[in-house]
């Protein structure tokens, strides 16, 4: 069986982690397996490498040509299928597709805000897809509620982790007065940093020890600026720290007590579901599909990221688990993800398309 999969780059991104995860896994059952992007980021090439996986940097010139550049590898490979992530790398397939007919599979991975004419462009290409695989539950209700044509065709696979490198070690959890948050993600602002610095803020000035590393790519650095300008305005500069990306991000999350995720925007967080692989506790943005992972008070506290006292009050509900609670939180959060996220289900749900 031959695959090509496209994405925009080979960058940090959780989508990015999903589409080299799952060729890495369909080359593991014996598929030929290629990776096509077009802009020069290589984070995961390493990984690609080392599960046998090709990588294809395309050099277009411009939009035109980036398609044509695809339909002539789609003509010389001849897929069996083709998987593509991320709204422009799915565009860009099924453009090929009307210079060579493939069966195209596009992935929606973030949540559909804007329903204006540049989406109703692309819900028109997506018409060439066999299938639309949301990762969440809230966008392919979106997608079926605002483009009823393409209802049937659009589906839901949730992003899987890989439970034996996301690992939960419950002996660690302490009962001591010192608490280490970790964060994951962008640096972007709807990640909403700036109103987690004010909780952090308010926990300072309580007197509870913390310290709070946050790992994720830098995007937006007029964000970054604004964000180490409230870390000085507010005393944080030796308690949290942006500590950039990170290649063993399994190991943050071993160090850490607690997971924050503060988003005001998500698709189907990978960073979320790792963490509570891992074990962590976690508190999280009552946003998109967070209420359908976490349940508030079971396996971790929502808020209103646009609260700061709300982001404050669940970062202290979980401070002040006791570590009987912590440690049932812990185990909950674990077989969710198993329950919830296997590789073999991720795998087959693909391979079940194709």
């Amino acid at each position: 069986m031959k695959i090509v999969l496209v994405t925009e780059s080979l960058g940090s991104g959780g989508a990015e982690r999903q589409l080299t995860g799952l060729a890495a896994i369909f080359a593991r059952r014996g598929a030929e397996c290629t990776v096509v992007t077009w802009v020069n980021k290589n984070f995961y090439s390493s990984f690609l490498r080392e599960n046998n996986v090709r990588h294809i940097l395309l050099h277009p010139t411009g939009r035109l040509d980036r398609v044509k550049e695809l339909a002539s590898i789609f003509r010389k490979e001849k897929p069996d299928a083709v998987i593509s992530f991320l709204p422009m790398a799915n565009e860009t397939c099924a453009l090929a597709s009307l210079l060579i007919p493939i069966k195209l599979i596009v992935s929606e991975r973030s949540y559909t805000t804007n329903w204006g004419w540049r989406r109703q462009f692309t819900n028109l290409l997506y018409r060439r897809a066999a299938y639309i695989v949301a990762n969440s539950n809230n966008e392919a209700k979106n997608i079926r509620t605002h483009c009823p044509i393409l209802a049937s065709r659009t589906l839901v696979i949730p992003n899987y982790v890989d439970i034996n490198r996301f690992t939960s070690d419950i002996a660690k959890i302490r009962s001591d007065s010192h608490i280490a948050f970790v964060g994951v993600g962008r640096v972007i602002p709807s990640k909403n940093i700036l109103n987690l610095l004010r909780a952090l803020g308010r926990l300072k000035s309580d007197g509870i020890e913390f310290t709070f590393d946050w790992y994720g790519a830098i995007y937006d650095t007029t964000y970054v600026n604004e964000v180490e300008t409230l870390v000085s305005d507010l005393g944080l500069q030796y308690v949290f720290k942006l500590r950039g990306e990170c290649k063993d991000i399994e190991q943050a999350y071993r160090d850490a007590d607690i997971m924050c995720m503060p988003s005001m925007l998500e698709g189907y967080p990978n960073v979320l579901v790792e963490a509570m692989a891992s074990g962590l506790p976690v508190v999280v943005s009552n946003v998109c599909e967070h209420p359908h992972i976490v349940e508030d008070g079971v396996n971790g506290f929502l808020f209103d990221p646009y609260d700061v006292n709300a982001i404050y009050a669940s970062m202290v509900k979980a401070i002040k688990l006791p570590p009987e609670a912590k440690t049932e939180m812990s185990k909950a959060n674990r077989c969710k993800v198993i329950e919830n996220n296997s590789i073999e289900a991720f795998y087959n749900s693909y391979f079940s398309l194709i």
